[in-house]
């Protein structure tokens, strides 16, 4: 059988395995939330550029609301990162080692970890693979239109994550550093390259200029360097635990048999400057305590191509000898650390239609219906996708709100808010414009009445509840499927909070 109808096979097999997988799981609040984004599309939203979400709202359109609807576009992304590992390493090295290679990379947990769960870990490195082929391609047939293919896979790493410029920028210095391909910069195929992550950034940074800078103002110069050494060796740890022990240290061998030969071999200086990129990334992050998924799943990833450069013999042993107990290793270890799917959800549609039932129950037939405040993000964005009627409030606004807060902590702080004042109509006479008032403005929600629903008991509701309604009494508790109580309150006569 030919390397690449094994493969074919192989993921087919992969891709079978991992949609059975999330097939009856709950959809969880975090993809919830995710899924509640999308269907309010927009370039970006508060965690970031907005591929993800959009990505899960398009797989709850066309599979169901679950973990199966959730994530059913990742395991069809890691079956394309894998096609594009394949190729890679076959227009490198040859068809054997691509199917090793790209096998391999199925066989660790991180891959299958983000194969399985809804993130931008995944589609990164989706790109990232696609566009170092791509880049390849156009260096060996010298091909503006694989350059521009580079270009539109960078671009598509850029809809889900930020860390996806780095792409065109290492390939750039591969150049630079590299006396044959030196003379391919000036060409317009290199240039053109730079046009599709240029038009995908320059609208992510016209919805920051739109949202107050949201994703570039986290930090400070302090911050930014504010490195912790001490928790170098955790991090080397979780490392081994995400791509196991025995695949952490042959890349490690081959990163450095790769970098004794990098000044002779153009194809090991392709592939190790993205590669030490990506680790350096990772490396950074984790010495800043930030997530690691991503930048972790990258770095191996890139790094994994290395592994086809092994000599013959390492130490008096066979490579085939070892290569084989790293991938028996890898597969008994992925097979026993990976996370079992969650039987039970948190806010299922029988949660939906009690709490649509409750706010029936207490909204005054001659009143506007009662609004719905949910403790925090997740609750919030698990009730709006679980409401028989998920009509909002007012147009343009979520079905759900948050609590109110002076701080942006979530997309619903992004989006129309309970609390939020609108401009007042213009004074129709001059003498009716107070001097000393810029603006005139109204909050249409003063007066309404609304359900909050919390996990908290009624000694510990927030000053955001307790302040800004006239009065706030319990009417009822709800079990989740998952055994979590909520707590439902009626709060009266909305007057915003006092200043």
């Amino acid at each position: 059988m030919s390397p690449a109808r094994f493969l074919a096979l192989f993921l087919a097999a992969a891709t079978g395995l991992r949609w059975w997988w999330n097939l009856a799981r709950p959809l969880s609040a975090e993809e919830a939330y995710l899924a509640l984004c999308g269907f309010i599309p927009s370039p970006a939203y508060f965690d970031g550029p907005g591929g993800t979400p959009w990505l899960v709202a398009c797989g709850i359109s066309a599979a169901g609301a679950g973990g199966f609807g959730a994530t059913f576009f990742w395991p069809l992304l890691a079956a394309l990162a894998s096609i594009a590992t394949y190729f890679l390493v076959s227009s490198l090295v040859g068809q054997r080692e691509g199917l090793a290679v790209a096998v391999l990379l199925n066989l660790l947990p991180v891959f299958n970890d983000a194969a399985l769960h809804a993130s931008c870990a995944m589609p990164l490195t989706t790109a990232a693979l696609a566009s170092l082929f791509c880049a390849w391609q156009a260096l060996d047939r010298n091909s503006g239109a694989w350059w521009f293919a580079t270009g539109l896979c960078a671009a598509f790493g850029l809809l889900f994550s930020y860390t996806a410029w780095f792409l065109l920028p290492v390939i750039a210095l591969v150049l630079i550093v590299s006396h044959r391909w030196r003379p391919r910069l000036p060409s317009a195929g290199f240039w053109a390259a730079w046009l599709p992550p240029l038009a995908v950034y320059v609208v992510l940074l016209q919805w920051n200029a739109q949202h107050g800078w949201i994703h570039f103002i986290g930090g400070t110069w302090k911050t930014a360097f504010g490195l912790h050494f001490s928790s170098l060796a955790p991090s080397l740890i979780s490392a081994s635990h995400s791509v196991t022990p025995f695949v952490l240290i042959a890349l490690f061998i081959a990163a450095a048999t790769a970098f004794a030969r990098i000044s002779v071999s153009p194809k090991i200086k392709f592939i190790s400057l993205p590669a030490l990129a990506a680790f350096l990334a990772a490396l950074y992050a984790a010495l800043r305590g930030l997530p690691a998924l991503s930048p972790g799943l990258l770095a191996a990833s890139l790094a994994l191509p290395l592994l086809a450069w092994l000599p013959k013999q390492l130490m008096r042993f066979s490579t085939r000898a070892i290569t084989a107990v790293v991938f028996v290793s890898a597969a008994l270890w992925c097979a026993i650390t990976l996370p079992r799917p969650e039987a039970k959800g948190f806010i299922d549609a029988n949660v939906g239609r009690t709490i649509d039932d409750i706010r029936a129950e207490q909204t005054d037939p001659v009143a506007p219906p009662l609004l719905l405040i949910a403790e925090n993000a997740p609750i919030a964005a698990a009730l709006g996708l679980a409401l028989p009627d998920v009509t909002p409030a007012a147009p343009g606004h979520p079905p759900v709100y948050t609590v109110e807060s002076a701080a942006a902590r979530s997309q619903f702080d992004l989006w129309p808010r309970y609390d939020q004042f609108v401009e007042a109509e213009a004074a129709a006479t001059p003498e009716g414009v107070d001097p000393f008032t810029e603006q005139d403005g109204a909050n249409p929600f003063v007066g309404r009445s609304a359900l909050y629903v919390t996990a908290r008991q009624p000694d510990d509701l927030p000053q955001a509840i307790t302040a800004a309604f006239t009065a706030v009494e319990p009417v009822a508790e709800v079990n989740t499927p998952d055994g979590r109580i909520l707590h439902v309150y009626l709060c009266s006569d909305y007057q915003t909070m006092p200043l």
